[in-house]
Protein backbone atom coordinates (compact mmCIF):
# COMPACT_ATOMS: atom_id res chain seq x y z
CA UNK A 1 0.00 0.00 0.00
CA UNK A 2 1.34 3.48 -0.89
CA UNK A 3 3.16 5.49 2.08
CA UNK A 4 0.52 8.64 1.36
CA UNK A 5 -2.74 6.06 1.35
CA UNK A 6 -1.47 4.67 4.83
CA UNK A 7 -0.77 8.49 6.08
CA UNK A 8 -3.90 9.48 4.71
CA UNK A 9 -5.65 6.37 6.61
CA UNK A 10 -4.29 7.07 9.53
CA UNK A 11 -5.25 10.60 10.19
CA UNK A 12 -8.59 9.22 9.01
CA UNK A 13 -9.24 6.78 11.77
CA UNK A 14 -7.08 8.86 14.19
CA UNK A 15 -9.82 10.33 17.47
CA UNK A 16 -10.82 13.45 17.26
CA UNK A 17 -9.16 16.34 19.46
CA UNK A 18 -10.81 16.62 22.78
CA UNK A 19 -11.74 20.16 23.69
CA UNK A 20 -12.95 21.98 26.21
CA UNK A 21 -14.25 25.60 27.31
CA UNK A 22 -15.84 28.27 25.48
CA UNK A 23 -14.87 31.21 23.41
CA UNK A 24 -11.79 32.63 23.75
CA UNK A 25 -11.02 30.24 26.83
CA UNK A 26 -10.70 26.69 25.18
CA UNK A 27 -8.75 24.03 25.72
CA UNK A 28 -7.19 20.67 24.37
CA UNK A 29 -6.22 17.72 26.21
CA UNK A 30 -2.73 16.40 25.79
CA UNK A 31 -2.18 13.39 27.18
CA UNK A 32 1.64 13.50 26.25
CA UNK A 33 2.10 16.62 29.23
CA UNK A 34 2.50 15.86 32.37
CA UNK A 35 3.26 12.27 32.34
CA UNK A 36 4.46 10.58 35.39
CA UNK A 37 7.74 9.27 36.40
CA UNK A 38 8.57 5.72 36.28
CA UNK A 39 7.23 4.33 39.17
CA UNK A 40 4.75 6.40 40.64
CA UNK A 41 1.24 4.76 41.88
CA UNK A 42 -1.27 7.38 42.58
CA UNK A 43 -4.10 6.54 44.78
CA UNK A 44 -5.15 10.28 45.39
CA UNK A 45 -3.96 13.95 43.31
CA UNK A 46 -4.07 16.46 45.59
CA UNK A 47 -2.14 19.88 44.81
CA UNK A 48 -0.67 21.43 42.03
CA UNK A 49 1.82 24.85 41.55
CA UNK A 50 4.34 26.64 39.64
CA UNK A 51 7.67 28.63 40.79
CA UNK A 52 8.65 31.41 39.23
CA UNK A 53 10.48 29.57 36.66
CA UNK A 54 6.99 28.17 35.74
CA UNK A 55 7.96 24.80 37.03
CA UNK A 56 5.01 22.31 37.67
CA UNK A 57 5.03 20.83 41.01
CA UNK A 58 2.73 18.17 41.92
CA UNK A 59 1.55 16.47 45.37
CA UNK A 60 -0.67 12.69 45.74
CA UNK A 61 -0.89 10.21 48.12
CA UNK A 62 0.97 7.16 46.90
CA UNK A 63 -0.10 3.38 46.43
CA UNK A 64 1.35 -0.14 45.84
CA UNK A 65 5.42 -0.04 46.10
CA UNK A 66 5.76 4.08 45.12
CA UNK A 67 6.84 5.95 48.17
CA UNK A 68 7.40 9.02 46.70
CA UNK A 69 4.68 12.49 46.92
CA UNK A 70 6.49 15.19 44.90
CA UNK A 71 6.72 15.46 41.29
CA UNK A 72 8.31 18.36 39.25
CA UNK A 73 7.95 19.10 35.80
CA UNK A 74 9.22 21.41 33.30
CA UNK A 75 7.03 24.20 32.00
CA UNK A 76 6.25 22.65 29.21
CA UNK A 77 5.13 19.49 30.99
CA UNK A 78 7.97 17.72 30.00
CA UNK A 79 10.73 15.84 32.28
CA UNK A 80 8.97 14.52 34.92
CA UNK A 81 11.26 13.93 38.12
CA UNK A 82 10.62 12.91 41.78
CA UNK A 83 11.75 15.04 44.20
CA UNK A 84 13.08 13.08 46.80
CA UNK A 85 14.85 15.13 49.92
CA UNK A 86 11.53 15.20 51.86
CA UNK A 87 11.71 11.58 52.37
CA UNK A 88 9.52 9.28 54.14
CA UNK A 89 9.10 12.36 56.70
CA UNK A 90 7.08 14.42 53.85
CA UNK A 91 5.71 11.64 52.48
CA UNK A 92 3.74 9.49 55.00
CA UNK A 93 0.21 10.06 55.78
CA UNK A 94 -2.16 11.55 53.05
CA UNK A 95 -0.17 14.81 51.83
CA UNK A 96 -2.99 17.05 50.55
CA UNK A 97 -2.76 21.08 49.59
CA UNK A 98 0.16 22.37 48.60
CA UNK A 99 1.17 25.98 47.62
CA UNK A 100 3.62 28.14 46.68
CA UNK A 101 5.42 31.04 48.83
CA UNK A 102 8.08 33.84 47.67
CA UNK A 103 9.83 34.90 50.76
CA UNK A 104 12.25 37.78 50.06
CA UNK A 105 13.45 36.09 47.24
CA UNK A 106 13.42 32.55 48.11
CA UNK A 107 10.94 29.82 47.43
CA UNK A 108 9.32 27.39 49.40
CA UNK A 109 6.67 25.09 49.27
CA UNK A 110 4.03 24.59 52.30
CA UNK A 111 2.37 21.07 52.43
CA UNK A 112 -1.03 20.01 54.56
CA UNK A 113 -1.49 16.82 55.05
CA UNK A 114 -4.99 14.93 56.03
CA UNK A 115 -3.18 13.41 58.86
CA UNK A 116 -2.07 16.17 60.80
CA UNK A 117 1.03 16.99 59.58
CA UNK A 118 2.18 20.58 58.43
CA UNK A 119 5.41 21.24 56.45
CA UNK A 120 7.34 23.65 54.95
CA UNK A 121 10.13 22.73 52.93
CA UNK A 122 12.50 23.98 49.57
CA UNK A 123 11.38 23.42 46.30
CA UNK A 124 13.59 20.00 46.00
CA UNK A 125 11.26 18.75 49.01
CA UNK A 126 13.69 19.61 51.87
CA UNK A 127 12.17 20.31 55.26
CA UNK A 128 12.30 23.74 56.61
CA UNK A 129 10.70 23.03 59.93
CA UNK A 130 7.79 20.44 60.45
CA UNK A 131 4.86 20.52 62.73
CA UNK A 132 2.76 16.85 63.90
CA UNK A 133 0.26 16.30 65.35
CA UNK A 134 -1.88 19.36 67.88
CA UNK A 135 -0.29 22.50 68.60
CA UNK A 136 -2.57 24.12 71.05
CA UNK A 137 -6.18 24.18 69.72
CA UNK A 138 -8.94 22.87 71.45
CA UNK A 139 -8.44 19.37 71.67
CA UNK A 140 -11.71 18.50 71.52
CA UNK A 141 -12.16 19.54 67.96
CA UNK A 142 -11.68 17.18 65.02
CA UNK A 143 -8.48 18.04 63.06
CA UNK A 144 -7.91 16.91 59.46
CA UNK A 145 -6.05 19.88 57.89
CA UNK A 146 -6.85 20.61 54.03
CA UNK A 147 -4.64 23.93 52.45
CA UNK A 148 -2.88 26.83 53.69
CA UNK A 149 -2.83 30.12 52.50
CA UNK A 150 0.34 32.09 52.11
CA UNK A 151 0.12 35.66 51.39
CA UNK A 152 2.21 38.44 52.07
CA UNK A 153 3.19 39.06 55.33
CA UNK A 154 4.42 37.02 58.48
CA UNK A 155 1.50 34.55 58.75
CA UNK A 156 0.43 31.50 56.60
CA UNK A 157 -3.11 30.56 57.12
CA UNK A 158 -4.39 27.09 57.49
CA UNK A 159 -7.52 25.74 56.37
CA UNK A 160 -8.77 22.61 58.62
CA UNK A 161 -11.20 21.35 55.87
CA UNK A 162 -12.22 17.90 56.77
CA UNK A 163 -11.88 18.48 60.66
CA UNK A 164 -13.09 21.61 62.23
CA UNK A 165 -14.13 23.61 59.06
CA UNK A 166 -11.23 26.42 61.71
CA UNK A 167 -8.93 28.69 59.93
CA UNK A 168 -5.34 29.03 62.01
CA UNK A 169 -2.38 31.21 61.09
CA UNK A 170 1.17 30.01 61.60
CA UNK A 171 4.23 31.84 61.81
CA UNK A 172 6.25 31.42 58.57
CA UNK A 173 9.97 31.17 59.95
CA UNK A 174 9.14 29.16 62.83
CA UNK A 175 6.01 27.19 61.87
CA UNK A 176 4.69 28.22 65.80
CA UNK A 177 1.01 28.55 66.07
CA UNK A 178 -0.57 32.12 66.43
CA UNK A 179 -1.89 31.47 69.50
CA UNK A 180 -5.62 32.01 70.31
CA UNK A 181 -5.58 33.40 66.45
CA UNK A 182 -9.04 30.87 65.24
CA UNK A 183 -11.25 31.86 62.90
CA UNK A 184 -14.78 29.94 61.57
CA UNK A 185 -16.20 26.54 62.61
CA UNK A 186 -19.12 24.56 61.37
CA UNK A 187 -21.70 26.69 59.32
CA UNK A 188 -24.25 27.28 56.47
CA UNK A 189 -24.63 29.54 53.48
CA UNK A 190 -26.75 31.73 55.74
CA UNK A 191 -23.56 32.62 57.40
CA UNK A 192 -20.37 34.16 56.63
CA UNK A 193 -17.50 33.22 58.23
CA UNK A 194 -18.24 29.20 59.21
CA UNK A 195 -17.91 26.95 56.96
CA UNK A 196 -18.97 23.79 55.60
CA UNK A 197 -15.57 22.00 54.46
CA UNK A 198 -13.33 24.77 54.04
CA UNK A 199 -11.17 23.12 51.47
CA UNK A 200 -8.91 25.19 49.73
CA UNK A 201 -7.16 28.18 50.92
CA UNK A 202 -5.15 30.40 48.87
CA UNK A 203 -3.97 33.77 47.90
CA UNK A 204 -5.89 35.62 45.82
CA UNK A 205 -3.01 37.60 44.24
CA UNK A 206 -5.78 39.78 42.02
CA UNK A 207 -7.45 41.02 44.80
CA UNK A 208 -4.71 40.98 47.69
CA UNK A 209 -7.12 39.10 49.63
CA UNK A 210 -7.19 35.20 51.33
CA UNK A 211 -9.93 32.67 49.35
CA UNK A 212 -11.57 30.39 50.99
CA UNK A 213 -13.67 27.26 49.05
CA UNK A 214 -16.07 26.38 51.20
CA UNK A 215 -17.19 23.18 49.07
CA UNK A 216 -20.13 21.87 50.57
CA UNK A 217 -21.82 25.36 50.93
CA UNK A 218 -20.53 25.61 46.78
CA UNK A 219 -19.24 28.97 47.18
CA UNK A 220 -15.96 31.02 47.99
CA UNK A 221 -15.43 33.75 50.30
CA UNK A 222 -13.01 36.20 50.76
CA UNK A 223 -11.33 37.67 53.65
CA UNK A 224 -8.97 40.62 54.36
CA UNK A 225 -5.99 39.47 56.33
CA UNK A 226 -3.49 40.64 58.83
CA UNK A 227 -0.44 42.38 56.68
CA UNK A 228 1.52 43.20 59.91
CA UNK A 229 2.05 42.49 63.39
CA UNK A 230 -1.20 40.00 64.30
CA UNK A 231 -2.38 37.66 62.31
CA UNK A 232 -6.31 39.07 61.15
CA UNK A 233 -9.20 37.48 58.84
CA UNK A 234 -12.07 39.70 58.22
CA UNK A 235 -14.81 39.01 55.85
CA UNK A 236 -15.27 40.74 52.52
CA UNK A 237 -17.15 39.05 50.14
CA UNK A 238 -18.86 35.94 49.03
CA UNK A 239 -18.58 34.38 45.31
CA UNK A 240 -22.11 31.72 45.13
CA UNK A 241 -21.11 29.08 42.30
CA UNK A 242 -24.91 27.80 41.89
CA UNK A 243 -26.13 29.82 39.35
CA UNK A 244 -23.16 29.61 36.79
CA UNK A 245 -21.74 25.71 38.25
CA UNK A 246 -24.83 24.42 38.93
CA UNK A 247 -26.36 23.82 42.36
CA UNK A 248 -24.26 21.05 43.51
CA UNK A 249 -20.73 22.76 42.88
CA UNK A 250 -17.89 21.57 45.14
CA UNK A 251 -15.54 24.35 44.53
CA UNK A 252 -12.38 22.65 46.02
CA UNK A 253 -9.57 26.01 45.41
CA UNK A 254 -9.28 29.51 43.40
CA UNK A 255 -5.82 30.44 42.07
CA UNK A 256 -5.60 34.14 40.30
CA UNK A 257 -3.11 35.64 37.78
CA UNK A 258 -2.65 38.84 37.41
CA UNK A 259 -0.13 38.26 34.39
CA UNK A 260 -3.08 36.80 32.55
CA UNK A 261 -5.60 39.94 33.31
CA UNK A 262 -6.58 38.83 36.36
CA UNK A 263 -7.98 35.39 35.64
CA UNK A 264 -8.81 32.46 37.73
CA UNK A 265 -9.49 29.06 37.79
CA UNK A 266 -11.64 26.89 39.88
CA UNK A 267 -11.53 23.19 39.92
CA UNK A 268 -14.75 21.62 41.14
CA UNK A 269 -14.82 18.18 42.76
CA UNK A 270 -18.07 17.45 40.54
CA UNK A 271 -16.29 17.39 37.31
CA UNK A 272 -15.83 20.82 36.13
CA UNK A 273 -13.11 23.25 36.10
CA UNK A 274 -14.02 26.95 35.73
CA UNK A 275 -11.81 29.50 34.43
CA UNK A 276 -12.86 32.81 35.86
CA UNK A 277 -12.35 36.46 34.73
CA UNK A 278 -11.09 39.56 36.46
CA UNK A 279 -14.28 40.36 37.82
CA UNK A 280 -14.45 36.69 39.13
CA UNK A 281 -17.34 35.45 36.95
CA UNK A 282 -17.28 32.38 35.46
CA UNK A 283 -15.52 32.65 31.91
CA UNK A 284 -15.53 29.60 30.35
CA UNK A 285 -16.06 25.86 31.72
CA UNK A 286 -14.23 23.05 31.23
CA UNK A 287 -16.26 19.73 31.60
CA UNK A 288 -13.33 17.25 32.23
CA UNK A 289 -15.17 14.39 33.87
CA UNK A 290 -17.50 14.53 30.75
CA UNK A 291 -14.60 14.71 28.26
CA UNK A 292 -12.67 12.33 29.84
CA UNK A 293 -15.28 10.43 31.58
CA UNK A 294 -14.75 7.24 30.02
CA UNK A 295 -11.14 6.85 30.54
CA UNK A 296 -12.39 7.19 34.82
CA UNK A 297 -11.31 11.13 35.28
CA UNK A 298 -14.38 12.31 37.51
CA UNK A 299 -13.17 14.23 40.00
CA UNK A 300 -10.89 17.83 39.56
CA UNK A 301 -9.35 18.90 43.30
CA UNK A 302 -6.89 21.51 42.23
CA UNK A 303 -5.80 23.82 38.79
CA UNK A 304 -3.46 26.09 37.96
CA UNK A 305 -3.21 28.19 34.43
CA UNK A 306 0.51 27.83 33.62
CA UNK A 307 2.31 30.94 31.94
CA UNK A 308 2.04 29.84 28.42
CA UNK A 309 -1.97 30.65 29.14
CA UNK A 310 -2.44 26.24 29.14
CA UNK A 311 -3.99 24.29 32.04
CA UNK A 312 -3.11 21.80 34.45
CA UNK A 313 -5.84 19.87 36.30
CA UNK A 314 -5.61 17.63 39.32
CA UNK A 315 -8.18 15.22 39.87
CA UNK A 316 -8.48 12.90 43.43
CA UNK A 317 -9.85 9.81 42.65
CA UNK A 318 -8.50 7.81 41.10
CA UNK A 319 -5.53 9.86 41.02
CA UNK A 320 -5.04 11.62 37.20
CA UNK A 321 -3.29 14.87 36.18
CA UNK A 322 -3.63 16.28 33.16
CA UNK A 323 -2.36 19.08 30.91
CA UNK A 324 -4.94 21.17 28.68
CA UNK A 325 -2.98 23.68 25.74
CA UNK A 326 -5.21 26.68 25.12
CA UNK A 327 -6.21 27.01 21.80
CA UNK A 328 -7.04 30.75 20.54
CA UNK A 329 -8.78 29.70 17.10
CA UNK A 330 -12.09 28.84 16.58
CA UNK A 331 -13.60 25.14 17.55
CA UNK A 332 -13.14 22.93 14.14
CA UNK A 333 -15.62 20.34 12.94
CA UNK A 334 -15.30 17.44 14.17
CA UNK A 335 -13.60 18.42 17.35
CA UNK A 336 -14.97 16.57 20.68
CA UNK A 337 -16.34 20.18 22.85
CA UNK A 338 -17.64 20.36 26.36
Amino acid sequence: MPVNLLATLALAYSPPPIIGGQGELRFEYRPDRLVLPKGASLRNAHGLVTDAAGRIYFTYEHGGNDTNCLVRWEADGTGARFLTAGGKALCEGVPHGLQLSDEEGHEFLYHANNEQKLTKTRLDGSIVWQRSGNFGQDPRLPYRPTWFATPPGPFVYLCDGYGSNRIYAFDKQSGAWAAGQVWGGKGGREQHGNFSTNHGCTYDVTADRIAVSDRANSRIEFYDYGRAGEPALEYSHTLDLRGTMGGGSLPCNLRTYPGQGGRGISPDLSGPVAVLDAAGRVASVVNVSVLLGPLGHRHPHDAILLPSGDMAVAEWNPGFVTYWKRLPSPARAGDVVG
